[in-house]
């Protein structure tokens, strides 16, 4: 083997992983569709399911439908009608449609950012986000069984109805990122997350999550507002969830009051395990559980304590959303105040380096080493 038939074999061992171009998103599936509306200039369809089986204007069609790509508007009962420029497939996912999008990865970044943000924005905080977003698309390929992603917070949401300034904004700050993702120290595609607001210090992925890939950590953040709330909590719905949860994790225990539970926190406070002595659960997916039985956004965040006994139960807590990665409270404030997207994303994802468009090019987010006065250099991705 010729020297540099190694050297080339070397560096195409050391790639890092590729952009996708296109992902595939399963949308308006909270909406359990059995009838939808579909068209574009000159063409519309009603497609439906019945007995198992997809109908397409009425006739019978096996497997999936595919219709090619295009400026399709969407409509379905319980939602305001939506525009995807992409194809659109179709299919039956037991009695309901399975819809499926698929678009530039560049669209679907514009579109989460103009979704998951508020007008007046600053531009270097939706640029952050437009990282963050095209990040964790790149890296989620094959979320879901017929897709990439969905379009829901278990992803990312994905919708149409911002204003248009606000969605202009949102398209500037995808094409002003264009291609750049956070990479990992091996190269690959970071599964960077984002959140609402830390409460003033983010948390571990790895005590959140559970593992490794995201870029992030816990990191204090003093620019994010505490943002604190509290709910009450009736202590037999209290008691059934923890013991749903921790019987499910093994625990052959009943669970009748939360003081016999221990709660165990990790970085910034955040209750990462709860455990009844015979089994554990995870903190976020406790937090979770507990939320849906209260009916959604009650329990806002894994960052809470327990006071009170008898019939209720106060929960008191600060910040939104999981805490891990992107603080998007903090970083609109680190942007009023000056600071451009590339040092928003080192605070938060000091684990990642921010790769340009080009493969095989990338800026660290970890502090540089070089005098204050240099700029941070051009690296490769490894």
């Amino acid at each position: 083997m010729t020297g540099a038939f190694a050297a080339i074999l070397l560096l195409l061992s050391a790639a890092p992983a590729a952009m996708p171009e296109e992902v595939t998103v399963r949308v308006l599936g909270r909406h359990h569709p059995q009838l939808l509306r579909l068209s574009r200039p000159g063409e519309s369809h009603v497609a439906s399911v019945e007995g198992g089986r997809l109908l397409l204007d009425g006739r019978p069609v096996e497997g999936t439908r595919v219709f090619p790509a295009s400026l399709w508007r969407l409509s379905v009962r319980g939602a305001p009608p939506r525009e995807y420029q992409g194809s659109v497939s179709l299919a039956v996912d037991r009695d309901e449609l399975a819809i499926g999008v698929r678009m530039a990865i560049e669209d679907h970044v514009a579109s989460v950012v103009a979704a998951e943000t508020e007008g007046g924005t600053p531009m270097e905080a939706l640029k952050a986000l437009a990282v963050v977003a095209r990040s964790y698309a790149a890296s989620a390929r094959g979320r879901h069984a017929d897709a990439d992603l969905c379009d829901l917070a278990h992803c990312q949401v994905l919708g149409t109805e911002a204003p248009g300034a606000h969605r202009a904004s949102a398209r500037a700050a995808a094409r002003a990122t264009r291609g750049e993702v956070l990479r990992l120290p091996d190269g690959a595609i970071a599964a960077a997350p984002f959140h609402a607001a830390c409460g003033g210090h983010t948390a571990d992925p790895r005590e959140v999550f559970g593992g490794e890939g995201t870029g992030a950590a816990a990191v204090p953040d003093p620019t994010c507002p505490a943002a604190p709330w509290r709910t009450t909590v009736p202590a037999r719905l209290f008691a059934r969830v923890a013991s749903r949860e921790l019987a499910a994790a093994g625990s052959s225990r009943e669970v009748p009051v939360a003081s016999e539970l221990r709660f165990q926190r990790g970085q910034g406070g955040v209750v990462v395990r709860v455990t009844d002595g015979e089994a554990s659960v995870g903190g976020e997916a406790f937090t979770r559980a507990l939320d849906r039985a209260l009916g959604h956004g009650k329990v806002r965040s894994a960052r809470f304590g327990i006071s009170g006994g008898g019939e209720d139960l106060l929960l008191s807590g600060s910040g939104i959303g999981h805490g891990v990665g992107l603080c998007q409270a903090g970083s609109i404030r680190r942007a009023g105040a000056g600071e451009g997207y590339e040092r928003i994303l080192r605070h938060y994802f000091p684990g990642a380096r921010l790769a340009a468009p080009s493969p095989i090019a990338g800026r660290l987010l970890a502090e540089p080493t070089a005098p204050p006065s240099a700029p941070l250099s051009r690296t490769s991705s490894r």
